[in-house]
């Protein structure tokens, strides 16, 4: 038997939430969760999500939310966060910058994930 299935409410009407969930590895990084989304690393600590169709994206970013970092080893992202860049409209595209316990961009490693969600307003 399935969970009932109830609708989300929120303070903001139109408001849309996709689910990353993406792992670390040397220079690169792997699409856990993220449906229409493509996840490609740029440079250390600095990861870029492009939306595959405008349909997916619509209305305006109002950055993430969560940022919730797992490891094999925890101690490994003690003290991680994130920060979103601003959302290009023309290029679909969402740049993401992580930071280790040092305040210094990061990338994660092999073992260390990364989960949050991508926030958008419909206009």
């Amino acid at each position: 038997m399935s969970e009932p299935q109830y609708e989300e409410r929120v303070s903001e009407p139109g408001v849309r939430k996709h689910l990353v969930r993406f792992v670390g590895g040397t220079t690169t990084v792997t699409k856990v969760l993220g449906k229409g989304i493509t996840i490609a690393w740029i440079s250390t600590g600095i990861v870029e999500l492009t939306w595959s169709a405008q349909d997916l994206s619509p209305g305006t970013s109002h950055g993430i939310v969560g940022g919730v970092f797992q490891a094999t080893t925890v101690s490994g992202v003690a003290g991680y966060t994130i920060a979103s860049g601003v959302y290009n409209t023309t290029t679909r595209k969402l740049r993401v910058s992580i930071y280790n316990a040092s305040d210094a961009l990061a990338d994660l490693a092999a073992l260390q994930w990364v989960t949050f969600y991508a926030l958008f307003v419909r206009a």
